[in-house]
């Protein structure tokens, strides 16, 4: 089956990832970050959802990217990941105002404008409303270079560059040389995400795989040098350790054949997998806020985590259907004018192909 045609594997690993970020937002994180709602479960928050989001992000930015025009591709990812997060950054921000608790750290009007213009990422004086919010720029960024850089193929010279991805960030980060850098080099650096370039790269070396152009060796390389580096950015070898397993799941939806032995459970995967990035934008504070006010009705411990997953995932239906779906249909037959590559775009397009 042709990576055109919509592949029941895709769906199962997006929902796994999801769900793995929900896993640890329920049972880990919240506790942390409130105690009241009880003791987080394990010693490890394994955060693995998010970084696997991202290079299957990367892995169908190559999918897609040469399907037509760059500018109208660059368009329509715009349009299909900005009004749901948008909506969503006004819906958590709304919610935790009117119902969040006194002794929480209320977000600020600051912190909301911050969050609507993307800025939170380079300012470290500004709240992410949601800690997972934290994607967006970087996927944004990664459609702009895209555009820019990847307009007509890619030549020769895309294996030397996705190393230099993987491995430059970690010799520029080793013994914490970026901690003890002005605010200004911190700020640049946490919100381009040079921290996080290892997951674009190997999103990448997975779709160079599933088209036979790296072997299956040097695939086996850059995995493990991804998992290195995620090591030595987090220092979290549990989660790390994670990461790579779940990329062997990833390079197997994209080269290998179809899971059919899900398709007793096509329906409800097909629908978590619908819904997944609004899932994904809401169900971390609202989450929190959920089980919080359930733990105040008297609601033990699994029932709050079984409240906050059920209201999040009916909250997360509301913005796929309502808001992502219609704004995208909306917004994407909007024409838009062709985007020129130039100067380092031009150059750096040049020296890929050569």
């Amino acid at each position: 089956m042709s990576d055109s045609k919509r592949r029941l594997s895709w769906d199962v690993v997006r929902v796994v990832s999801v769900l793995a970020v929900i896993f640890t937002h329920v049972t880990y994180q919240g506790p942390f970050l409130h105690p009241e709602l009880g003791a987080p479960l394990g010693r490890y928050p394994f955060q693995v959802g998010a970084s696997i989001l991202l290079v299957i992000s990367a892995y169908f930015v190559c999918v897609t990217i040469r399907k037509g025009s760059t500018s109208r591709w660059l368009w329509r990812r715009v349009c299909r990941v900005l009004p749901p997060y948008l909506v969503a950054v006004l819906f958590t921000y709304t919610a935790v105002v009117l119902f969040g608790p006194s002794n929480w750290i209320l977000p600020t009007r600051r912190d909301l404008w911050g969050n609507l213009t993307l800025a939170a990422s380079f300012d470290s004086s500004i709240q992410l409303i949601d800690g997972s919010y934290w994607t967006l720029p970087l996927q944004l960024m990664a459609f702009a270079a895209a555009a820019l850089l990847w307009p007509r193929g890619i030549g020769p010279r895309i294996t030397t560059m996705l190393w230099i991805m993987i491995i430059a960030p970690v010799a520029l980060q080793w013994n914490d040389r970026i901690g003890h850098s002005p605010l200004w080099v911190q700020q640049t650096w946490n919100g381009l995400g040079l921290h996080r370039l290892q997951l674009f790269a190997i999103g990448i070396a997975i779709w160079l795989w599933s088209q036979r152009r790296i072997g299956v060796l040097h695939l086996g390389a850059l995995l493990a040098a991804t998992v290195f580096a995620q090591h030595a950015h987090t220092a979290d070898l549990p989660s790390s350790l994670g990461i790579g397993l779940l990329l062997v799941f990833v390079a197997g939806a994209a080269r290998g054949p179809d899971w059919t032995a899900f398709t007793r459970f096509q329906r409800p995967i097909q629908f978590l997998a619908r819904i997944s990035f609004g899932l994904y934008l809401l169900n971390q504070v609202v989450g929190y806020l959920i089980a919080y006010r359930l733990m105040e009705l008297g609601a033990d411990r699994l029932t709050q985590m079984a409240g906050a997953v059920i209201g999040v995932v009916a909250l997360a239906w509301l913005l796929t259907k309502y808001v992502e779906e219609p704004a995208y249909r909306a917004l994407a037959a909007l024409g838009v004018r062709g985007l020129r590559v130039r100067g380092l775009g031009a150059r750096a397009f040049a020296w890929l192909n050569t």
